[in-house]
């Protein structure tokens, strides 16, 4: 199996690292990651710049494609001129952070995994939930699990899973639950500053904020230690509104 792995965090990341071990247990891994961090920057591919592709080599064998754009840009490079074929899975990741509720909308890594969807390619975003994790040691044990669950189930390959794993070690662990988007979000605001000239600027603050309590949440199952697993598409239309407007316009 040929297995294309990115991330957002940038090659260097100790996450990608991770889930490049994980990989070469399936099959030939390719990494094609951003050259530097890109977290946050979403779908966005490069339209008004060129790309430049630099290989890169680090310790223990790992070999990959430094790119200077966003996670999506690597996809899409990745396949049309790294592998110059489609491979048989996309993974992205592992990121620093989890990737829950809404804010999955900003997410690079997500974005990597759904524009592998995209092109009708099996993909999955794994995210632990730390900055800062203990140890990869029970998310390397999710990341099998799931490929394995992937590889056994019929699931379209415009669905892309999005797991997030809690940071705790395996033995807390409580198991891996199929989850729906829940409510989480960055209530966010502006910090206000100047610069030497007296230009002003602003600085992004804020904090998270999480209601959901119901059992189907991706964040609820992450606070009760079990990892979550949710199915998600690229089609943002609602069809349960478009029926009910289509009626109001003849």
């Amino acid at each position: 199996m040929n297995i294309l792995v990115t991330n957002d965090d940038g090659i260097y990341s100790s996450g990608i690292f991770a889930l490049w071990e994980v990989a070469k247990e399936f099959g030939q891994a390719c990494v094609v990651a951003p050259e530097s961090q890109k977290s946050a920057v979403g779908h966005g591919i490069t339209i008004s710049k060129p790309l430049f592709i630099n290989n890169i080599k680090r310790s223990n064998g790992f070999e990959g494609h430094a790119v200077s754009g966003s996670p999506a840009d690597c996809v899409k490079v990745g396949i049309k001129r790294v592998l110059n074929k489609k491979p048989d899975l996309i993974l992205s990741g592992i990121n620093l952070g989890s990737n829950l509720g809404n804010n999955i909308i900003y997410s690079g890594t997500v974005a990597g995994a759904l524009e592998g969807s995209m092109q009708h390619i099996s993909s999955i975003a794994f995210s632990v939930d730390s900055f800062e994790p203990k140890s990869f040691e029970t998310s390397k044990y999710v990341i099998r699990e799931t490929i394995k669950f992937l590889l056994k189930q019929n699931i379209p390959k415009q669905i892309s899973l999005n797991v997030n794993i809690p940071d705790c070690t395996l033995d807390q662990l409580k198991g891996l639950k199929i989850t729906l988007q829940g409510g989480e979000y960055f209530e966010d605001d502006f910090n206000s500053y100047k610069d030497p000239k007296g230009n002003s600027y602003y600085w992004i603050k804020g904090e998270m904020v999480d209601n959901d309590e119901s059992f189907d949440s991706d964040s609820f199952v992450i606070k009760n230690n079990y990892a979550s697993i949710t199915p998600i598409s690229y089609k943002i239309s609602d069809n349960r509104i478009f029926q009910k407007l289509k009626s109001t316009i003849k």
